[in-house]
């Protein structure tokens, strides 16, 4: 059974209360320190979950606009180039 997390109220200490602030709007976890040593990890309790937005009738339109929008493409020209684009490394060679 997992034990229950101590909540301690930071409103009187306004530094903490800055930088808890802080990694709650970027997300981003700090490393507290003191000296050379680390003592604790600063992380926001949980990111909110985004409600998905629902679809329009303007977004279902555009959905149904794009249909056939590459019914010009010459496929087999198309298919030629990518494999041949895949052929050709990007990455230098390496030294041994």
């Amino acid at each position: 059974m997992a034990k229950e997390i101590q909540a301690i109220d930071i409103t009187d200490l306004p530094e903490l209360l800055r930088l808890v602030e802080e990694v709650c709007k970027t997300g981003q976890p700090r490393l507290l320190r003191s000296a050379k040593e680390d003592l604790a990890v600063l992380m926001p309790a949980a990111r909110p979950i985004r409600k998905k937005r629902r679809k329009s009738k303007a977004d279902f339109e555009a959905f149904l606009a794009s249909a056939g929008g590459w019914e010009d493409v010459d496929t087999d020209k198309f298919l030629e180039s990518v494999y041949a684009s895949r052929a050709i490394s990007s990455r230098p060679p390496p030294e041994l």
